[in-house]
């Protein structure tokens, strides 16, 4: 008996071929297929989503409060720290592009091998209106003084802050501030800030940052674990009064509020309140804590099971209410909205330079607001180019993460939405993202999304890393199955190395 035909094969058999695929979804530059890049891309998505993790939800809200009441704590040791401020918690950490800090040390720590998720907590110290003649902005230079007069509305302002002066801004804006590529070795800010540099042990951790340390770094050693002691210097140590500047009430004289004593006094009070904590049975544990550049980085261990490590960069800013007047109040998502009227200052790179008192401008409200906006896909292809660039920064001064974030806002101002909205291009715009990052860090700076005529840095290392992600971008989807092996890793919790315990 014949057998059937269907189509002019056996109906039993295997069914024809499909269609060859037009070759027009491969990578030129690597001979990747997008098709393969996209599922990769959101396979990593899919594991490194906190929102469909084991329970993810009591590990981070526990982890959430433990450090409100810490920061309440260091209120109740220092009153100067404001009881009800207006904190904002930011996802990601500031090495994966939070902030813009400009190049600066931020420690040796990497998502995967260190901590599982990473967050940035803005904790306002000071609040002031822009109009006021307190605040002096420098829109060239992206840096601001905040001057302190003798009486702010009958309280005794400068008397308060006395640990925390720097010297006067005479005639407006000092020229030192201006050169961008001046600086200084850490800790070595004459007159302004505490030395030598804190460094408390909690605890420490079995095993270290992989790769050797060098004498200027931030974090030390660790062995075995050790109780609570003082391993060097002391974290309450003021700031040696003779280089303040004697108050005048004359505004061209008064004394700055400086943003690198500011950060020595954020860090001393949270480490003297650390040494008086008694661990909780089912809470979390803070396992490190260590001050880089500006800001503090804290480390919680959670009860579990699983067991996570989470990273909380925590810094001291000033609030300042009102927009200034030359930056941008709009963007490809249409007029911000008017409740975001309002901008931060924060300790930024600076801090570093000898006798440097100027905090850097910061737009974090703003940039949250536009991250809601940004289509699903390209966030998604973002987040991988991020996880790729992640390895290659970690340890360095290199501003790449908050490049890459800066670049992401540039390419929905350039690229048609309906575009980045479909989710097969998030291959495609990963790529793109990669190879506009390789152009900034060759040209060493990218202009500023909110202030006209003013560029980002790349930092000293952009050579080094440009060679970097050459070499990955020629095996982008090798690099993306390495990324989506360590979030696996990562989503399971517990075993990872830590970057050693304690208070540094």
């Amino acid at each position: 008996m014949a057998s059937a035909v269907w189509g002019g094969a056996p109906w039993w058999g295997p069914p024809p071929p499909a269609p060859a695929r037009p070759l027009t979804d491969i990578d030129f530059c690597s001979g990747a297929q997008l098709r393969e890049l996209t599922q990769l891309i959101q396979e990593l998505g899919v594991q490194e989503s906190w929102s469909n993790g084991p329970k993810p939800g009591p590990d981070l809200l526990q982890a959430k409060d433990f450090v409100f009441s810490l920061l309440g704590l260091v209120h109740r040791r220092d009153p100067r720290f404001p009881p009800q401020a207006e904190l904002l918690l930011l996802r990601g950490g500031i090495r994966e592009g939070s902030l813009d800090l400009g190049p600066a040390p931020l420690g040796p720590y990497a998502r995967g091998p260190h901590y599982d998720a990473g967050f940035t907590l803005l904790v306002p110290v000071f609040s002031l209106d822009g109009t006021g003649p307190e605040l002096q902005l420098d829109l060239e230079s992206c840096y601001a003084w905040l001057l302190l007069p003798e009486l702010e509305r009958g309280t005794p302002v400068r008397e308060a802050w006395q640990d925390c002066l720097g010297p006067p801004v005479p005639g407006g804006c000092d020229s030192s501030h201006r050169n961008d590529n001046e600086e200084s070795p850490a800790d070595q800010l004459h007159g302004y800030v505490t030395e030598p540099e804190p460094q408390v042990s909690l605890e420490k951790s079995s095993s270290d940052v992989s790769g050797p340390e060098s004498p200027g770094r931030d974090v030390t050693d660790f062995g075995s674990p050790a109780p609570l002691k003082t391993l060097s210097g002391d974290v309450t140590q003021p700031a040696d009064p003779s280089g303040v500047p004697k108050p005048s009430e004359e505004r061209e004289v008064w004394p700055t509020l400086c943003p690198a004593q500011v950060a020595a006094w954020f860090f001393a009070s949270l480490a003297a309140v650390a040494e008086d904590l008694i661990p909780v049975p089912g809470a979390p544990r803070l396992v490190h804590a260590a001050r880089h550049a500006g800001f503090t980085t804290v480390l919680l261990a959670t009860p579990g099971p699983p067991r996570r490590l989470l990273l909380f960069d925590l810094i001291p800013v000033v609030s300042v209410a009102g927009w200034p007047k030359e930056a941008r109040s709009h963007s490809w998502a249409g007029p911000l909205a008017p409740g975001s009227a309002s901008f931060y200052l924060v300790p930024g790179g600076s801090t570093e330079r000898s006798g440097a008192s100027g905090w850097q401008l910061c737009f974090a409200r703003q940039e949250l607001a536009l991250k809601a906006r940004i289509p699903e896909p390209l966030l998604q292809a973002h987040a991988a180019a991020q996880a790729l660039l992640r390895p290659l920064v970690a340890g360095t001064r290199a501003a790449a993460p908050y490049l890459l974030r800066t670049l992401l806002y540039w390419a929905c101002e350039r690229l048609p939405a309906l575009y980045l909205a479909r989710p097969e291009n998030a291959g495609a715009c990963c790529l793109g993202l990669l190879d506009d990052l390789g152009r900034v860090l060759e040209a060493g700076a990218l202009p500023h999304y909110f202030l006209s005529g003013r560029k980002l840095r790349a930092g000293d290392g952009a050579t080094a890393l440009r060679e970097a992600l050459a070499r990955l971008r020629g095996d982008p989807a090798g690099a993306l199955r390495a990324a989506v092996e360590e979030a696996k890793a990562a989503r399971k919790g517990g075993g990872l190395a830590g970057v050693g315990g304690g208070v540094h």
